[in-house]
């Protein structure tokens, strides 16, 4: 266990300015005043002194503070919560855990390659069976399973083909998330086996002035039914096409105008994901030549006993990339939905359980383990959506001071996003003087702005920080705008 380090040198409040004489009057020290004057004169500023501020910036080398304000105090994360998720699962799942899709039947087998019984898809939460942005696909995963079939010699299937997502408890999101999260692209729904990330688009294009709209979904699948009422309107006419998919329903209403000279896009979340995929895994056996008798069919946690689903016989199997791939998806894109189901899945590995509580559980576990201080910590989600979730500044640089210490270091640094480079700081930090130097999670809600990770100083020192705003009630922007102001500070001075 990592001993925590000493808090000694410097805190920093709203209203003033402590030093204690642990610095001596070195360069350094003098440009570390200048620092904390500077902070000081940030944090008073229209727009962010009604902000809550939480920071902690320390030196690993000397275990010296070198900057604190409201260090206990609980705070929103946001994102930065990801950090806390990613890092359990590489202790305890390790950098080369692969998630593993499996095709199984209940049949069997004829001499003429038909299959009598049915193909079950199980889903041990694989976020990546189909990433139209490609960054974690070598192959389409579902693609790959119907040619290990076809190469088994299977042309026909009596049965049904079955979307298994019970390795995961079957609700559909994380506690603590609004009817609004619910209706974005990062709330989209949580489930074992998921496919494109559980988000389809609705593409619109014009024809002819007042004809309907072109109308097309992405992935293509049969899956939906486009109940098509947008019209083409004239050049200057004004847009308000919308795209909705009708609850309970497999019907999308396209609806509204659309200007001559303007294509539309709009995301539309998948309501039962282990239905969707099971639908396109069907369409990918008949490309590959494979006839299919039966429907489609879903088994939720609970619907099947242990004992009839270990009597199901292995086909084919996909093995995903290894974890360290996923998490870099999770922490440079801050992709919730990716963070939730690596969260189940650390309950399903370690607690025999794939819900939000096992998975916690773990995670709680692991902050133990490493030393932190965990008494102020509430965690409610893996992704930080919630509103419930509470760290600490204190905390988080704890943390992030015991992941440096391990083998992995290298590997869960280079999953987080760098200033003016990659991820989500790709637009921020971007001076010459920074850029590069800034390896962090970012994290953002309506009235929160956070950022923590790891600087490297102009003087070749490596820091490590959290600073958390919460209550932002004015310029979101003007306090993000002050946070890279501080880490430019250190970078540039220190």
């Amino acid at each position: 266990m990592l001993p925590s380090p000493p808090r000694l040198p410097v805190t920093l409040a709203l209203a003033a300015i402590l030093v204690t004489p642990a610095f001596s009057l070195d360069a350094r020290a003098s440009s570390l005043e200048t620092i904390q004057t500077k902070i000081a004169q940030y944090l008073k500023r229209p727009g962010v002194r009604s902000a809550d501020w939480g920071i902690e910036i320390l030196d690993p080398t000397t275990n010296k503070v070198l900057l604190a304000v409201n260090p206990d105090k609980t705070f929103k994360p946001a994102s930065v919560l990801k950090v806390v998720t990613t890092a359990a699962a590489l202790e305890k799942l390790g950098p080369d855990f692969r998630f593993h899709t499996g095709v199984y039947t209940n049949g069997t087998m004829q001499p003429d390659g038909t299959l009598i019984g049915d193909i079950i898809l199980v889903g041990r939460g694989d976020p990546s069976l189909m990433d139209t942005e490609g960054e974690l696909l070598q192959q389409p995963a579902l693609q790959e399973l119907a040619e290990k079939l076809e190469a088994l010699g299977i042309k026909r299937i009596q049965g049904n083909i079955v979307g298994d997502d019970s390795y995961f408890e079957y609700s559909s999101h994380g506690k603590g998330w609004t009817d609004q999260d619910l209706k974005s692209i990062y709330g989209a729904p949580i489930n074992a086996l998921s496919i494109n990330n559980n988000v389809f688009w609705v593409h619109a294009h014009p024809t002819k002035y007042n004809q309907l709209v072109k109308v097309g979904v992405e992935p293509r699948t049969s899956y939906f039914r486009i109940r098509n009422l947008g019209v083409t309107g004239s050049a200057r006419s004004k847009r308000t096409m919308y795209a909705r998919l009708i609850p309970g329903t497999r019907t999308i209403v396209v609806s509204g105008i659309l200007p001559s000279a303007q294509t539309y896009s709009q995301h539309i979340n998948v309501e039962k994901p282990a239905e969707v995929t099971a639908t396109i895994f069907k369409e990918e056996l008949q490309r590959h030549g494979i006839v299919v008798k039966g429907n489609i069919q879903v088994e939720h946690n609970g619907d099947v006993s242990p004992e009839w689903r270990r009597k199901r016989k292995l086909l084919a199997d996909h093995e995903s990339l290894p974890l360290i791939r996923a998490l870099e998806i999770i922490n440079k894109r801050s992709q919730n939905l990716h963070a939730e189901m690596l969260l189940r899945t650390l309950g399903a590995e370690f607690k025999g359980e794939g819900s939000d509580e096992a998975g916690l559980q773990a995670v709680k576990e692991f902050l133990v383990e490493a030393g932190i201080d965990s008494d102020k910590i509430r965690l409610n989600d893996g992704c930080g959506l919630s509103r419930d979730n509470l760290v600490t500044p204190r905390s988080q640089t704890s943390l992030l001071l015991f992941l440096s210490t391990r083998p992995y270091f290298e590997l869960f640094l280079n999953t987080l996003a760098v200033s003016g480079t990659d991820g989500t700081l790709r637009r921020r930090l971007t001076s010459q003087q920074v850029r590069g130097t800034i390896h962090a999670k970012t994290g953002s809600l309506n009235d929160v702005s956070s950022l923590s990770g790891y600087m490297m100083t102009k003087s070749g020192r490596n820091l490590v920080f959290s600073i958390f705003a919460n209550n932002v009630h004015s310029s979101m922007g003007r306090v993000k705008r002050t946070i890279d102001a501080i880490c430019a500070l250190f970078v540039n001075l220190y």
